[in-house]
This record gives C-alpha cells, structure tokens and sequence, in this order.
C-alpha cells in the first residue's frame, strides 16, 4: 500500500495533494523530483442513448451499439455514438494529458464564474434581507452588510479575464486528425481531442453488430493518432510567461482577500447571532 493509500484501500487524496506540492518545491528550487510511483488509471466509461463506450489511455477498447439504434438513419446513430465518444475522450484527456492538447476552455469558466456571481450575489443578499428583518423584530442593531465579500466573485472573474488575455495573444492552431475503416463507410475527423464528425454509411448500417463497432473504433482511433501527431508537430509561439506569473499572483491574492472578508463576515454574523440568543 502506498503512501497515498488509507487503510481501507481508498485513495488519501490530501497526501497525494501534498506529494505534489513537494515535487513542485523542489523543482522551484531547481532539484530534479524524484519519479512519482506509477499508477493504473481507469477506464473513461461513458453513454448515451443506445450506446455505451470505453476510452482507455485516450483510445476506445470497448463500444457497444442496441440493435433498435441501427434501425434509425446514419445521422441518427452516429450523433449519440459522437456524445458518449466524446464525454470518455474528454475524462481520459484530462486523466493523460499529451503535448498539444487543447487548454481549459476559459470562456466556458468565465461564463460559469458569471453565474456564480450572480447567485453568490442573490444569496448574499437574502442572508442580509433575512438578518435585517430579524434584527428590526428584536430591535438589536448591527451590521449585516456583505462587507465586501460580494466583490470577491467580480475579482475572480477579473483573473480569468487576465488568463484569457495572457493566452489569446498566442492562440494554439486548428489541428484536425482524420481516420476511416479499411471499407472506409465510416469516418471520422477529431479536433482539439474530440470527434467533431462521425459519417456512416447506408452500407456501413448493414454491417454485423460487432463488424460495425470495429470499424467505428478503427475509424475514431486512428483520426485521434492523426490528431495528436499533428498536435504534437506543431511549432507553438511561446506564452507569455510573465504575464501568466502575474496572472498566477493575482490569482493568489484574490484567494487570501477571500478568505480574509469571508472571516470577517462570518464573525460580524456570529456576533449579531449571540446577540440574538
């Protein structure tokens, strides 16, 4: 059992976390970490409608269409093969990243940082809305205001935008890897590590259950081989290394002045609470 194992045989994450930020230290410091111990990652199981599919270090092993699927037109088959393809390619992606993978996708997290913000907000709000009601009741006087730790949410977005800026003065190129079976009834194009076409064939329908699943995980392969080739080939413009640093910075101060207004509050609403009581 090793280090980052409980014993009851599952994973202690927080020993894990601190092994990496040890390797991480020492490699600030300018030592070479040792090698972390090996792993057996998991499979990437995924569905959809009809379909259920296996990703294991970023390539299928296992795909399984139903039989009342195959009745239904091309574009209607291959459509939640490409959904439950994709939600395992993504999971294994992330699980061995590769050179020239795609990056987080930065627009989908400023967009969820939005939201957040604005049920942060609502809820904030209400707690206030709740504690002046309470307090106008009991005729006890204080301050319920967020004390500031509404702006946090707008500092967050703020360093995301920063990311995005750092970034997008060196946007990484389309790659597009391409692949078809050996009768080439199906084929398939992969893009920034998920299939963005699925084509079969009338004749490719026609195909025994398990000649069909073959040739789908044929075609849907060897476009993802392609794909990372060209990725990997790629001569990428260099980052913008100090403005990524003092994105990281920002990063980190927003975090300590969160912590900072969230304990602030949370004493201001322990000590309206007593008075309460």
């Amino acid at each position: 059992m090793t280090e980052g194992d409980k014993a009851d045989g599952s994973p202690n994450y927080e020993a894990q976390l601190a092994e990496q930020h040890h390797r991480l230290a020492l490699a600030r410091a300018g030592y070479t970490p040792p090698a972390p111990e090996p792993y057996e990652l998991e499979d990437s199981v995924a569905t959809a409608p009809g379909v259920s599919v296996v990703v294991r270090d970023r390539r299928i092993i296992w795909l399984d269409i139903h039989p009342d699927l195959l009745t239904q037109p091309p574009g209607a088959v291959s459509k939640p093969m490409r959904e439950a393809i994709n939600a395992a390619l993504e999971q294994s992606l992330i699980d061995t990243p590769g050179a020239g993978d795609p990056g987080p996708d930065l627009a989908a997290l400023g967009q969820q940082l939005a939201d957040f913000t604005r049920q942060g907000g609502e809820t904030l709000r209400r707690i206030q809305s709740l504690l002046d009601a309470s307090m106008a009741k009991t005729g006890i006087s204080g301050d319920s205001t967020p004390q500031y730790v509404d702006h946090v949410f707008q500092d967050a977005m703020d360093v995301v935008a920063s990311t995005q800026a750092a970034l997008s003065a060196d946007p990484a190129p389309m790659v597009v890897g391409e692949g078809s079976d050996d009768a080439n009834e199906i084929n398939a194009a992969v893009t920034s590590g998920q299939v963005d076409a699925l084509s079969l064939t009338v004749v490719a329908l026609q195909y025994p259950p398990a000649q069909l699943t073959q040739a789908v995980i044929q075609a849907v392969n060897t476009a993802i081989d392609e794909w990372e080739r060209r990725s990997a080939a790629v001569d990428r413009p260099a980052l913008d290394v100090a403005a990524l640093q003092a994105v990281s910075e920002q990063a980190e101060k927003v975090r300590e002045q969160s912590m900072q207004h969230l304990r602030a509050y949370t004493t201001s609403l322990t000590s309206i609470m007593r008075t309460v009581d």
